[in-house]
């Protein structure tokens, strides 16, 4: 049984390799460039379809200026554009473009594998108590 003083060092390892996991599934799917951390971005926008900078930053927990650099890359790569919004002309969204929805059935798959095995040999509640637990130790930071 792991001690309570490593639960960091878990946490981070399971980080590491679950980073690790993508980063591959990424290079096989041809998505070259692209981190996991584009992917927060982009399975957020394939639910969301458009957000502003500040309101994308909220919703993967991130500083605007990290998402900023993020979405810098993924508008180079093609991925996303920003455009003005039709309700504010001073706000700018960011948006999917056609590259992107071509892969969206692709992170699906891949966000559903990571998940599987993230949870494999857990029960259901096993899985809600370890995420419960788990947005109840980020809210001490």
């Amino acid at each position: 049984m792991p001690r309570t003083n490593s639960v960091v060092f878990l946490a981070a390892e399971l980080r590491d390799n679950a980073y690790e996991h993508v980063a591959g599934e990424l290079r096989r799917l041809g998505m070259t460039g692209l981190a996991p951390s584009h992917g927060a971005i982009l399975i957020t926008l394939y639910r969301e379809k458009a957000l502003s900078l500040k309101d994308l930053a909220v919703h993967i927990n991130k500083k605007k200026s990290s998402t900023t650099e993020l979405v810098d890359k993924l508008i180079r790569l093609g991925y996303v554009e920003k455009t003005t919004s039709e309700e504010d002309q001073r706000v700018k969204l960011v948006r999917l473009t056609p590259k992107s929805l071509s892969h969206k059935e692709d992170f699906k798959t891949l966000s559903a594998n990571v998940n599987g095995r993230v949870f494999k040999g857990f029960t259901d509640e096993e899985q809600q108590e370890l995420v419960r637990l788990l947005a109840k130790s980020l809210k001490n930071y």
